[in-house]
Parts: C-alpha cells; structure tokens; sequence
C-alpha cells in the first residue's frame, strides 16, 4: 500500500531504504504489517499512521486486553478470515479492530448478526492476526482475557481495555452549530410534553385508496406496485416483498398470493421504507441484506416510528442462520424471520401468524407506557444536573421498550454529559436509526463522534442531520459545519 509507505516517510517513522524494506516484504501491499513484522517501528506508531489514512481512531492492541467471551459474539474463523478483532463488547456497541475500517460491507454484517453498533477502528492487519491467535490460546486455556505486551494491569482480569490511537491530525475543536444541551433543550416533563421526535411522522396515517387491495386475475403477482387479490385467509390484506433478487420476490409473492394477500414489491431498501410509509402494508418481508439502505435498518426504522409500528416484518436472510432469527427480533423489533431458501409450507405458517393474529400485547403496551413514564422522568432529572440518577432511568426505559427514539436519545444526553462518549455515540446511532426523519439525534451523534476522532463517521452524520433537518437557518449551520470538515 503505496499511500501508508508514503505516510510513513512523511512522518519520519521510516526512513526511505525502511520503507522499501518494508513494500518488498509486504504481502498483497499491507506496508503496515511488514514493518511490524521487521521490526521497524512499535505498532502504536504504525496504528497512528493507519488512522491518519481512513480518519478513523486506532488500536494499539499491543496495549489492549480483550476478553475471551468476546469470541462468543465474533468467532474466531470469521475474525481469522475478514481480520477483525471485537476489542471491546457492549451491550449496545462493539469496537472493533480492522484491517479496513472502511469495509462498510463487513461492519453492516456484524451489526446484523450481533445487534450491536459496531465502532470501526483502525489496526495494523499483522497485529490482528496475532491477537485473535492469542485469544484462542488464552480461551483454551481458561484464562479470562488476552493481554497485549504493553497492557495495563485492570482489577478485573475479565474486563477490556482499548489502546486507543487518536489520528495525529486532530479535530478541529469548533462547532458553528450551538452546543448540544443548547441546541436541542430538553423539556420538563408534562401532560403535553414536546420532544424532538413528537413531530410528525413521514408515513400516512391510513391506507391510500388507490393501494386498496382489489380483484386481479390470479397471475402475475409479481411487478412491482401490482396488487393481487385471490379469495382466502389474506383477502384484504397488503404485503411488502423487499429482496434485491427477481426471483425472490416472485417466490414469495407466489406463496403469499395464495393466501389471498395483495402483493407490492421492492428491490432495494430505500424504495421499501418508502413504500411502507406510503401504503402502510400489514407485513413486510424483508432480505436483511438489501442494497441502498439494509433490510435490518428498515425494520428498525418501521418499529421505530409509532405510526408504522403495526406493520408486521419478517427478517430473510440465506447468509445468517440458527441463533440470528432470535436476535434480528430482540435487536431490530422483528416479529419472524425466515431462512432461505424459502419453505413454502413455513412462509404461510409464518404469514398466517401474523396476518391473523392478535392487534397487540396488552403487556407490551403496558412495558410502553411504562417505558415514557422513565424517559421522562430522566429528562428531567437531566435537567435538574442528576446524570447518576437520570441514567438509571434512561437505562431502564430503553430496556422497557428499546425501540423508543425518545429513552435512547435522553440517555445519549446524559452519558454525553459525564464524559461517556462511546455509550453516548450508541445511544444517539440508535435514536437516529429508529426515526431517521428527525435530525436532532443525527446531529447530537455527530458532534461525538466529533469528539470522539471518527471524523468520517461525523461526516456522515451530518449528511444525514442535513438531509432530516426542516429548518433552513439550522440547515445552513449544519452544511456550514460538514464543509468545514471536509477542508472546503
């Protein structure tokens, strides 16, 4: 990799003849790992190159301590394969050493598969291969942890510790946007209490006439935005397939036809958010993995918006199996999911279940109310400077009902405010990920991230603070901002 050569020269780590050195022995150009393995420079210094280069923070993890049961979330042949290290796993998020910490592709899967945030950090690749060998070594031999060389002694022997590496470029420090705690002010808590996310949602509140489910002839359920009606258990009924495959979508829609139900059809994950909120369908079916926006992303949105939350979703997937289909429902709101390749037999079991089954859990109401009862109780204890005792109740509104944008968002205020920066960034992407239409979230995750180093990241939440946000003047302030991080 000419560019972390060059780097590397630039920075005075290596002189010219090392940096040769080191391309000559680089396999498949990964400079960084050959002058590791040569010895020509500590891996702190090479990690710090590595986040210069993706603008991301790194991980020394000569100084890091990873616990064993991290290979319980992330398998060791799947680290081995993809060189990747879970560093560090929490409950909402996971930092996670990479080879390319811009493989989007790889981050969106094990956010899939762990219901996790996955924050990306930088890593020299040789490094990760001989942590996660260490890590297999220490877990067979019972041990609780694998400890880098340089890693602090902690009183717990099971816990993490990060060797964080900030980019040597460091952030620009000024916000042209008021601070967070001014920006959006938190209110009291009150019959008529107004929160960022109490504006309206993007969907309709009912049906559109024209997507009615009506009478076709039985063929042909397949173009997408053709309803399809046959007489049984589904009639009356409106179903979204999302599946980047034809096939796919025509299988199913084939099954489900049979039931009665009208059929639409999506090939990609924006086109089937925006046809959920338009034709408010009773059931999605969803590929986990779609193109533009991923199919988990869209039920999280669905399940996010207390308008569209009634729509039923089914989670596919032909890549993830077994204990996935319990976590897609605990982590994105997903009411089934579905292995492919499709079983005619279970897809009606599953439809049947949810097309005909009860409206709602008076218990689930009942964790609901329970759940805005504790986020406003903890917006107002914000208010009143009691972050200890605000976070318990934010904590526990979000484990009463984790799809509530508001619990997410109060809690992400109150970790932010004691210096909790890496929970707080959780607890914004998460707010932001269930009502995406609502820009404060976005912006909040993006002055931590800020903060934080992740300067890529912030970037992308501010694109998306500005593609959400209504009001001009704030509009202006946020492209202001995104400019100015992007050196223009």
């Amino acid at each position: 990799m000419a560019d972390v050569a060059a780097l590397l020269i630039q920075a005075g780590v290596l002189t010219p003849d090392a940096a040769a050195r080191a391309m000559a022995a680089a396999h498949d150009g990964d400079v960084a790992s050959a002058a590791l393995r040569l010895g020509l420079a500590p891996e702190g210094v090479l990690a710090r190159v590595l986040a210069d280069l993706f603008g991301c923070p790194g991980v020394d993890l000569s100084r890091s301590v990873v616990p064993a049961s991290n290979l319980e979330v992330v398998a060791h042949p799947f680290c081995r394969q993809r060189r990747v290290l879970p560093v560090s796993v929490g409950k909402a998020e996971l930092v996670l050493a990479m080879a390319d910490p811009e493989d989007y592709g790889l981050a969106d899967e094990l956010r899939f598969v762990t219901g996790r945030k996955v924050l990306r950090y930088a890593a020299v690749p040789a490094a990760i291969e001989r942590a996660v060998d260490g890590l297999v070594r220490e877990r067979q031999r019972g041990s609780p942890a694998w400890r880098g060389a340089q890693a602090p002694a902690l009183p717990d022997p099971a816990a993490a510790w990060v060797g964080v590496v900030h980019p040597s470029r460091a952030a620009d420090p000024a916000i042209d946007l008021p601070e967070a705690s001014a920006t959006i002010e938190l209110v009291p808590v009150s019959a008529d209490l107004e929160t960022p996310f109490a504006v309206p949602s993007p969907a309709r509140k009912t049906r559109p006439p024209e997507l009615q489910p009506r009478v076709t002839p039985p063929r042909g359920a397949g173009a997408a935005g053709t309803t399809v009606r046959l007489e049984g258990i589904g009639a009356g009924r409106l179903v979204l397939v999302a599946d980047p495959s034809a096939e796919a979508r025509e299988e199913l829609a084939a099954h489900l036809g049979r039931l009665g139900c009208a059929i639409l059809q999506a090939a990609n994950g924006r086109a089937a958010l925006d046809i959920v909120r338009e034709a408010r369908p009773d059931l999605a079916v969803l590929e986990a993995m779609l193109p533009m926006v991923q199919g988990f992303e869209v039920c999280r949105a669905i399940k996010g918006d207390p308008v569209l939350r009634p729509t039923q979703v089914v989670l596919t997937s032909a890549v993830h199996r077994g204990t996935v289909a319990s976590d897609a429902q605990i982590a994105f709101g997903a009411d089934a999911f579905l292995e492919k390749p499709f079983r005619r037999d279970e897809v009606v079991r599953i439809a049947k279940v949810l097309l005909l089954g009860p409206a709602g859990d008076p218990a689930d109401a009942e964790r609901r109310r329970a759940a805005t009862a504790a986020w406003r109780a903890g917006a107002a204890a914000i208010q009143a400077g009691e972050l200890e005792e605000a976070t318990v109740l934010l904590r526990d509104a979000c484990a009463q009902d984790d799809l509530s944008a508001e619990a997410h968002y109060y809690l992400g205020h109150a970790l932010a405010r004691q210096g909790m920066l890496f929970e707080a960034a959780a607890a914004y992407s998460r707010a932001a990920e269930l009502r995406p239409d609502v820009d404060a979230a976005h912006q909040h995750l993006a002055q931590t991230y800020e903060q934080l180093g992740f300067q890529k990241s912030a970037r992308e939440a501010w694109a998306q603070a500005i593609e959400a946000c209504t009001d001009e003047a704030r509009r202006k302030a946020m492209q202001a901002r995104l400019m100015k991080l992007l050196g223009l």
